[in-house]
């Protein structure tokens, strides 16, 4: 059993000219990125993405929301219409908020056959029914595992009805049975660089910040914390009695040479200080057992925009940082490039959903 089998669900390479979309769908907005290959080349055919706050009664541009179906399907109708989408193909980059991922060790010489008891152990590790699940995984090669006599086993599940809900919705707009992987993988597929094999990803996003370690552009280490943008505004709003409305658009739109940036970025900084700590232990972690030296780190998500976090995760980090540029795996034309460089971080998960058509 491989990983990919069930969460990326195997679909014909598209034929030349072949339009797909890749579809992220976040806890504050939906993105969106359509590719198509022209004489060999893949290229960005449109990108968009819509704020999902405002469809609920009261909510306001960068609240977390989950939306009934019918909202979340308007939302989503919108945004392929705004961005003039006319793909017939999709890949659906499935939350991890629907999903899970973890690593687990399980005591076994490396000739025994630990199939058998790779879904008796997930069970301890998966915190709902394994019945309740759809679940994949896949060995790790861990450089020290037969000094500790170990096997180290990746194990992905999607929630059975999350799963359900989400082919349910590409069906209602036209996009039916799409391929579905989860987030992390799509992410990993758009930052990947041949020349960086062992490599952290942070992406920071509206609720969530997430870490993955990768080994050759393999996921083998995942870990999340609960903290992301919303945060950033929520400590504006308490600071400054603003309405969460007015703190989100001053966030968006302060730019470095206006008095309000300082405060805004110490208080992003601080935010997310104890997440890059424990991120970094996490990843000084991974490097005493596996044996693998983890260099280079790239962010993503909305929260890699601005306010010199870049600098303080390589600081407390102690690595090289650099903003992730998923862009620059498709061709587009010249005069976008300064646009896309800045706004490639938002769109990793979609453009990497994308990408797994033209592999």
């Amino acid at each position: 059993m491989g990983l990919m089998d069930l969460f990326v669900k195997a679909s014909p390479r598209p034929q030349a000219r072949d339009r797909v979309v890749g579809i992220d769908i976040g806890s504050s907005s939906i993105k969106v990125v359509e590719l198509e290959e022209r004489d060999g080349v893949v290229t960005l055919t449109t990108y968009g993405e819509l704020q999902l706050g405002p469809y609920n009664e009261g909510g306001v541009i960068g609240q977390a929301t989950i939306l009934p179906a019918n909202l979340e399907r308007q939302a989503l109708v919108d945004i392929l219409r705004e961005s003039a989408v006319k793909a017939k193909r999709a890949v659906l980059a499935i939350p991890l908020s629907s999903s899970f991922v973890t690593t687990m060790s399980l005591e076994a010489g490396s000739d025994d056959d630990i199939s058998s008891r790779v879904r008796v152990d997930a069970r301890k590790y998966i915190p709902v029914p394994i019945g309740d699940v759809t679940l994949d995984w896949a060995e790790i090669t861990v450089k020290n595992a037969e000094v500790h006599g170990t096997r180290d086993v990746l194990l992905a599940a999607i929630q059975n009805d999350a799963l359900k809900r989400f082919l349910n919705l590409m069906q209602t707009v036209e996009l039916p049975g799409p391929p579905t992987e989860i987030e992390c993988f799509s992410a990993i597929r758009s930052t990947f660089e041949t020349e960086k094999p062992n490599t952290a990803i942070i992406d920071i996003g509206a609720s969530v910040s997430k870490l993955y370690i990768t080994e050759q552009g393999l996921l083998s280490r995942m870990h999340r914390v609960p903290a992301g943008g919303i945060k950033v505004t929520e400590r504006m709003v308490e600071e400054r009695q603003l309405s969460f409305a007015d703190a989100e658009a001053l966030k968006r739109s302060v730019v470095s040479t206006e008095p309000d940036y300082g405060w805004v970025q110490k208080l992003t900084q601080v935010t997310y200080s104890r997440t890059i700590k424990e991120f970094h232990q996490v990843i000084e972690e991974y490097q005493t057992r596996s044996g693998i030296e983890i260099g280079d780190v790239v962010l993503t998500g909305g929260g890699a925009v601005g306010f010199g976090l870049d600098a303080l995760i390589g600081h407390e980090l102690g690595r090289k940082v650099s903003i992730a540029n998923p862009f620059s795996k498709v061709a587009y034309p010249a005069f976008m490039e300064d646009t896309l460089t800045m706004i490639g971080p938002i769109f990793a998960p979609a453009l990497g959903a994308a990408l797994r058509q033209f592999e």
